[in-house]
């Protein structure tokens, strides 16, 4: 976890030192607001950085209790001092003309490094601690503060620096967004499939014995002929599928087969140990 967390942060202190310094481009987040100060205070931007960080820290301290304070704990101290390293180096010299490719690059960097921390079960802690402290004391849900916040912090940059970095910007945070979410369930895609079948108990064996996967029953009534029956719910590795897909064809030829992709499963056989006793086959099988 250590390690990944360091990598993450490595990446976030690399894509702002190398592009978003020396292309004036702006952010939201805690980042957003050091760069905002550092228009007026000619300090270091680790240093302000780090001040940044640590009174929003102690926020989360403060109203969300030692538990959720630690998850951001790393990020909190490590992130201004990799930064303050990187600032003594010429990263500077990177950045290069084409400044709508600088940011491209930026935002996948940035998001890179933000996945990687929160995929290890981490956080950049910063601007995502008052979102929460309203969620947990308002109920505003934490997409929306942060949204607001975001706005504001980019708006504060925007009456100093005026709008000319402000598409450049909107797309660094597009593109942070949308391979944060990418890198977070990167490897975990699972198929979801659904069997219609009168041969339900046949389908069932061949997919627990012989496909080594667990599968689920759900109560139907057919449609046309309005019978009771049990549909069969599975969720596979993708790379079963062609091969679960035909055994069932095999039982029966005019299966009725559903198959959609899933980001993310928790549970028995994927984030939690399956059980091999033949007894505690109910644990994945079971009626609903």
């Amino acid at each position: 976890m250590f390690f990944h967390i360091f990598l993450g942060n490595i990446l976030l202190a690399f894509s702002v030192c190398s592009f978003v310094v020396p292309g004036s481009f702006m952010l939201g987040g805690s980042t957003g607001i050091a760069l905002t100060i550092q228009a007026f205070v000619p300090v270091r931007l680790s240093i302000i950085t780090a001040l940044v960080n640590g009174g929003l820290f102690a926020l989360g301290l403060l109203f969300l209790g030692k538990s959720f304070a630690a998850t951001s704990l790393l990020s909190t101290l490590i992130y201004p001092v990799i930064m303050a390293v990187f600032e003594t180096l010429p990263l500077g010299e990177l950045f290069f003309e084409d400044r709508l490719l600088c940011a491209i690059f930026t935002g996948l960097v940035m998001g890179a490094g933000l996945g990687v921390v929160l995929r290890a079960g981490g956080s950049t802690g910063g601007m995502d601690i008052p979102p929460c402290i309203l969620q947990k004391y308002k109920g505003i849900p934490v997409g929306t503060s942060m949204m607001v916040f975001d706005l504001l912090i980019l708006l504060l940059q925007v009456l100093n620096q005026g709008m000319n970095g402000i598409l450049y910007s909107i797309v660094i945070i597009v593109l942070t967004s949308v391979t944060v979410n990418k890198i977070v369930i990167m490897g975990e895609g699972k198929v979801e499939m659904l069997i219609i079948s009168p041969k339900y108990e046949q389908i069932r064996e061949e997919i627990l014995k012989n496909q080594d996967n667990g599968v689920t029953f759900l109560k139907i009534e057919t449609g046309y002929r309005r019978e009771d029956q049990k549909a069969i719910l599975s969720i596979l590795h993708a790379k079963q599928y062609p091969s679960v897909r035909n055994a069932v064809l095999e039982i029966d030829e005019d299966a009725f087969i559903i198959a959609a992709s899933v980001m993310n499963v928790n549970g028995r056989g994927y984030t939690l140990a399956r059980t091999n006793k033949l007894e505690d086959v109910g644990v994945s099988v079971h009626s609903m």
